[in-house]
C-alpha cells in the first residue's frame, strides 16, 4: 500500500518541534517574530515557520509512530513505508525534480548537489494560529489642540525676532566692508613721504673745515628716530618704490675728476629705500670727514664714501676706518 507520507509532516509540526526523514534530513519548526512589510504596508504576526536541516538525518521515530496510530499498521510495515518514501524523495531530487510537502514547503537540489528548501507561509504556532495579516501604514502625528491654539500666538513674535536678527547681521556685514575699504584704500603714509630729497650740497662734495681724509674724528654715528642705526641696517635692502620728489630732484653721483697722479676709491656702506635713512647717513658721513657718495640702483639708493688717493696703502686704511665707523660689511667697489 502506497501512502502519501509528505502530507503528514505538516500535521506533526503543529505538535512537535521537528520531524525527521531518516537518511535525508529534518524539518524543524523555528520561531519567526512579527515583521512589517514597508512596501506592501502589511504587518505579519509572530509565529513559527518550517526550515530544513540536511545535517539531522537520524530517525526520531515520529513518522513511524504516526503511521501506526493513523493507519493501524505494525511497526515493521510502518518503518518500510517511511523508508520507501524517503528513497522516492531522493530519486526525485537526483532527477532535478522539486518535491512538494503540503503546508510545509518545497525541497530541491541545486547544481552543486546541495539541498535547498522553499518554505510555505504556514504558521505552526498554536498560540498565534489564526492571527491575520493586517495593513500597517505610517500615520501622521496630529497636532494637539493646545499646540494648534498656541500656534497663531507664537508666530508673530518669532517673525519679529528673525527680522531683528537679519538686520543685525546686515549691519555687521556693512561695518566689516567699510573697515576693509579703509584698510585697502587708505593706507598710512610711508615714512619717507613728505621728506625733501638729500641736499646735493653735501653729496659727492669733499667736506670743508672738517678733519682730514683719514677720518680721525671720534664722533659716534647718530641713530634714526626709530632707534635703528642706518649704517648698521645697511645690509638689509629696503624695498620701496621711488617717490616723485626723488625723480624730480635726481642724484648727483658724478665723481670729481682726480689729478693725473691720483686715483679714486668708492666704498658702499649700504642701500636704502627710505629717504630719511639716506639723508641721515649722508650727514653722518660728511660730519665724519668723508666725502659722501650716492648712486641709484633700481628702487634703492646706495650710500657710501668716495676719496682720492695716491698710495694703495691708503685704500686699506680708509676701508678699515669706514668699516669700524659705519658698517663692518662695507664693500670697496671702485678704486
Amino acid at each position: 500500500m502506497q501512502m502519501d507520507i509528505g502530507k503528514h509532516i505538516g500535521e506533526l509540526l503543529y505538535q512537535h518541534d521537528a520531524v525527521a526523514l531518516p537518511g535525508l534530513g529534518t524539518f524543524v519548526s523555528a520561531y519567526q517574530p512579527a515583521e512589517i512589510d514597508q512596501v506592501k504596508g502589511e504587518l505579519h504576526p509572530p509565529g513559527e515557520g518550517a526550515v530544513f536541516n540536511p545535517n539531522l538525518v537520524t530517525d526520531d521515530g515520529l513518522l513511524v509512530k504516526f503511521l501506526q496510530s493513523r493507519h493501524q499498521l505494525d511497526f515493521e510495515t510502518a518503518r518500510k513505508q517511511v523508508k520507501q518514501y524517503v528513497e522516492e524523495v531522493k530519486a526525485a531530487l537526483e532527477s532535478q525534480e522539486m518535491v512538494d510537502f503540503p503546508e510545509v514547503g518545497r525541497l530541491y537540489q541545486d547544481y552543486e548537489k546541495n539541498l535547498q528548501f522553499l518554505p510555505d507561509s504556514t504558521n505552526f504556532s498554536l498560540e498565534a494560529y489564526g492571527l491575520p495579516v493586517v495593513e500597517a501604514y505610517p500615520a501622521a502625528r496630529p497636532k494637539s489642540a493646545s499646540a494648534a491654539a498656541a500656534a497663531p500666538v507664537s508666530t508673530a513674535p518669532a517673525r519679529k525676532i528673525n527680522y531683528a536678527l537679519i538686520g543685525a547681521i546686515a549691519a555687521g556685514v556693512a561695518v566689516i566692508l567699510m573697515a576693509g575699504y579703509f584698510l585697502l584704500f587708505n593706507e598710512a603714509p610711508q615714512d619717507d613721504e613728505g621728506l625733501l630729497p638729500v641736499p646735493t650740497s653735501r653729496v659727492n662734495v669733499s667736506p670743508s673745515g672738517q678733519q682730514g681724509a683719514t677720518g680721525d674724528s671720534t664722533e659716534e654715528i647718530g641713530e634714526t628716530t626709530d632707534g635703528q642705526n642706518p649704517a648698521a641696517s645697511a645690509p638689509v635692502e629696503e624695498e620701496r618704490q621711488e617717490t616723485e620728489s626723488e625723480k624730480e630732484a635726481g642724484w648727483d653721483s658724478e665723481e670729481p675728476t682726480p689729478a693725473p697722479d691720483q686715483k679714486r676709491l668708492v666704498i658702499i656702506i649700504g642701500a636704502f629705500g627710505n629717504q630719511k635713512n639716506v639723508s641721515r647717513l649722508v650727514d653722518e658721513i660728511y660730519d665724519a670727514g668723508y666725502e659722501p657718495y650716492t648712486e641709484k640702483s633700481g628702487s634703492l639708493t646706495r650710500v657710501g664714501v668716495q676719496k682720492a688717493y695716491r698710495q694703495p696703502a691708503e685704500v686699506e686704511r680708509v676701508l678699515t676706518d669706514v668699516r669700524n665707523r659705519f658698517n663692518s660689511d662695507a664693500k670697496l667697489i671702485k678704486k
